[in-house]
């Protein structure tokens, strides 16, 4: 299987910082209702992209999804080093 597409890894971005988002209010004590609906939400696209099922239909879906989540902590970390 070739690369991941390029329109895949803002969505895996997404679902990461709200996944990072909801942990962060739970250990705060707070109410992730808001936070986890802003997650299940990001996941629900991320795992709605078309890429998905061709990776699964090539046998490579958790090679992919790695890659793919490899990539997004790659970017949210490189973005939180400039910042």
């Amino acid at each position: 299987m070739a690369d991941l597409p390029d329109d895949l890894l803002p969505l895996h971005v997404t679902a990461l910082r709200t996944e990072r988002a909801m942990t962060a209010v739970r250990e705060q004590g707070g109410d992730v209702d808001v936070a986890r609906d802003a997650y299940v939400e990001a996941a629900l696209v991320l795992r709605a992209h078309p890429f998905w099922e061709t990776a699964r239909q090539a046998g490579e879906h958790h090679t992919m999804w790695q890659k793919s989540i490899n990539a997004a902590r790659q970017a949210l970390d490189a973005a939180a080093a400039a910042a």
